[in-house]
């Protein structure tokens, strides 16, 4: 997925990059549930960027597998599992479907809770080096 963004910061050895949402992003909100709006680059992709740069950068698939993985599938099989639980407990239809819906917003909370902590998902962020390059002869 790639993302433009402005250097905001620099330091010996890293930059933060403020990328704003794109289009595409206000459909489905896991981008802005995920992550900051700010990305460290480190290391290589770092060097040479000054502040007010304009960037480019890409960050991993893993890491947005990660974000949906969290978002979706957790909830999910929190519901699920509530449902075969509570109704293998209690024969009951309608007490494992409201159960399963308790839990499925208990596990929105704690995944939610999980992200804040740690301030959203850590992204693999690389700089694109030929929209700097670009950007700067002009």
């Amino acid at each position: 997925m790639k993302e433009e963004g402005i250097v905001v910061q620099v330091g010996e050895g890293f930059a933060v990059v403020e990328v704003g949402p794109r289009e595409e992003c206000h459909k489905c909100a896991s981008c802005a549930a995920a992550r900051p709006r700010r990305l460290t680059v480190s290391g290589e992709d770092a060097e040479g960027l000054a502040v007010g740069d304009p960037v480019e950068v890409e960050i991993a698939c893993s890491s947005m597998m990660r974000v949906y993985l969290l978002l979706y599938a957790v909830p999910l099989a929190a519901f699920v599992g509530a449902v075969f639980v509570l109704h293998a407990i209690t024969r009951s239809p309608v007490i494992s479907f409201i159960g399963a819906l308790a839990a499925t917003v208990i596990a929105y909370m704690c995944v939610g809770l999980c992200m804040r902590r740690k301030g959203g998902v850590s992204p693999e962020v690389h700089v694109i080096k030929s929209k700097i390059k670009n950007q700067n002869a002009k």
